[in-house]
């Protein structure tokens, strides 16, 4: 598995975000991306996941070239992103944050099946003890554990490069490795800030 971005440039009326950054990742290794607040490392993500295109530059996944239209078809090609802001909506449940975007259908007008949801997310949460309750509400929950709703733990079985940002420094260390799966060989990288590895790509 090779992930290559090459001479990527963003430009936002009178910021230059990300000038002709090339990084190239292999399976296995391991890749910080440093800089101060505003050095382009979100955005670089940003353009990784399919929530940005790029005015110029090129992403390879195995030497193939990819676009992203959006984060769908990021996922699809197995990169999905975990933001340095939280993305969840408040009044929903942890079943439905978590189903949001993969949600499982039933009947003939394909309604939200809830119930098959939420069972996964059970098993979810026990399998990796992440001790999140399916029925509790988003708005309800402490930061560290709508932290780890954000990563949503299944997120490595529908994508294989994991973006992290630095809002992970909310999970402790057991969860930031169980969202990745062993059987998938993740990559794993971050930025280093008052001593803390503060995750912001995982692969």
């Amino acid at each position: 598995m090779h992930l290559e971005l090459k001479e990527i440039t963003k430009r936002f009326p009178g910021v230059l975000a990300n000038d002709r950054i090339s990084i190239s990742v292999d399976r296995g290794q391991v890749l910080g991306l440093l800089g101060e607040n505003g050095a382009g490392k979100t955005t670089l993500m940003n353009i990784l996941s399919g929530l940005y295109r790029p005015d110029s530059g090129q992403i390879l996944i195995d030497d193939k070239m990819r676009t992203f239209d959006d984060p769908a078809e990021a996922i699809s090609a197995g990169v999905g992103m975990i933001h340095q802001h939280f993305q969840l909506v408040p009044v929903f449940d942890v079943t439905e944050a978590v189903a949001l975007g993969a949600e499982t259908t039933t009947g003939p007008l394909r309604t939200f099946d809830r119930a098959t949801a939420r069972q996964r997310v059970a098993e979810l949460s026990e399998q990796y003890n992440l001790h999140v309750n399916p029925d509790s509400r988003i708005e309800d929950l402490p930061v560290g554990v709508r932290q780890r709703v954000e990563c949503r733990p299944d997120a490595p079985v529908r994508a294989e490069r994991i973006g992290l940002s630095r809002e992970a420094r909310n999970l402790g260390q057991r969860q930031v490795l169980l969202v990745a799966q062993p059987q998938q060989q993740p990559l794993f990288g971050g930025q280093h800030r008052e001593g803390l590895l503060q995750p912001a790509l995982l692969l």
